[in-house]
């Protein structure tokens, strides 16, 4: 349901009429800071549950359901929680972490440094997405100081807000937490994915599984080779063709696909010609896996390395064989440099590594097989951002 009204939201439940009612944060109800539980205090066998600041816009969407941390300070100097707070962060480092709050449903918990309101008389559920929604901006306004800002509960008591009956808010709040729980059990599966990709990576390239001809026997034994006699370098230069970039998780892909400005020079005269099914990598991230297999003829910098496959030689195999720990250990061993600023790896330290290869036939059922799990992990991400942008659109549509 649309509505031009200023103070009825543009999307409602059929069944709520009439404007919101006018009223301000420090009339919703009862506010105090918490104390701080010191990074020293937080062990491993400490036993007092706590919820410190910055875990509210690094670990918790909203909703407090689990304890991440526990303090070993003495109980007289924390505040503890009464259950049913909404909880806003009091430090951050930039003024929207303060726009990160959540719900504390349950009582017991030691609160760090952060604003609790309490005894709203209102949904808590509501007002907290109200605060991580319509009043983000205006907390980010009162933020005070540089390098690390403070808000103070006394800056947030004159806003103006509007609140509906309290029908209307848990409905809106009951809403939004299902929408949060559906995000979460989604992020759950991508994660599951995500191990078992990892799994498979580990048992397959130690070749503690294995694949199986149309016969059911078992292929040859890998045989080792130097990457010489594997892959080549391609040296061939151009300044025409789309521009590709290689990323760490998401290998090589379109540089007009990134959100990052463009700080190359016009002269990309000496930039080096990408083809599809060729394998580039970042020389100097080449150790913390950079590196992918292109799907796209284009260009790269000349900072990057370009191979091609020899016959008989999956380029989509040596993708996934480069990304796997023991790989990236070896690049890292083998870059040159006094420091990890400075660390290179060029082909010609490259082409002396050696690796295992299977033939041909087993290179390409198990290049197939990681790409059907990327492509599910691919699609499961999707799915996500999809919710989130749905939640997004929610929050902006159906409070006032």
């Amino acid at each position: 349901m649309t509505n031009e009204v200023k103070n009825i939201p543009k999307l409602r439940f059929p069944q709520f009429v009439g404007e919101w009612e006018k009223t301000t944060i420090g009339d919703l109800g009862n506010f105090y800071y918490g104390r701080s539980a010191p990074k020293w205090s937080i062990t491993a066998d400490a036993t007092t549950p706590c919820i410190r600041y910055g875990e509210l816009y690094t670990k918790y969407n909203g909703i407090i359901k689990n304890i991440y941390s526990y303090t070993n300070i003495d109980e007289t100097n924390l505040r503890f929680s009464k259950g049913g707070e909404v909880l806003v962060p009091r430090v951050g480092e930039d003024p929207m972490d303060f726009a990160k709050c959540a719900y504390l449903p349950f009582s017991g918990i030691a609160i760090g440094e952060m604003i609790s309101v309490y005894n709203t008389g209102q949904n808590s559920l509501f007002i907290t997405f109200y605060f991580n929604s319509q009043m983000k901006y205006e907390f980010a306004k009162r933020v005070e100081g540089a390098s690390v800002s403070n808000l103070y509960y006394s800056y947030l008591k004159n806003i103006n807000m509007r609140i509906p009956s309290i029908e209307e808010q848990e409905k809106i709040g009951d809403f939004f937490s299902k929408l949060d729980r559906q995000i979460e059990l989604e992020e759950q599966k991508l994660e599951k994915l995500e191990e078992q990709k990892k799994g498979y990576m580990q048992q397959i390239f130690s070749q503690k599984l294995r694949f199986k001809d149309q016969n059911g026997a078992m292929y040859p034994d890998w045989k080792e080779f130097k990457i010489e006699n594997l892959l080549k370098e391609r040296n061939e230069r151009s300044g025409e063709g789309q521009m590709l970039s290689v990323t760490i998780n998401d290998g090589i892909v379109k540089f007009n696909e990134l959100d990052r400005k463009d700080n190359s020079s016009k002269d990309k005269s000496n930039y080096k010609i990408v083809r599809k099914n060729d394998i580039a990598y970042n020389s100097m991230r080449m150790w913390q896996g950079a590196s992918g297999k292109s799907d796209y003829d284009g260009i790269v910098s000349p900072a990057y390395t370009v191979i091609y496959p020899f016959e008989n030689v999956s380029s989509t195999f040596i993708a996934y064989l480069f990304k796997t720990y023991k790989m990236i250990h070896t690049f890292r061993i083998n870059s040159q440099g006094l420091t990890s600023n400075t660390w290179n790896l060029k082909y010609k330290q490259l082409k002396n590594i050696t690796i295992k290869l299977p033939m041909s036939e087993e290179q390409e059922k198990i290049g197939t097989f990681f790409k059907k799990i990327d492509e599910l992990i691919e699609k499961q991400s999707n799915k996500i951002e999809v919710l989130k942008e749905n939640k997004k659109s929610f929050l902006q549509k159906m409070f006032v």
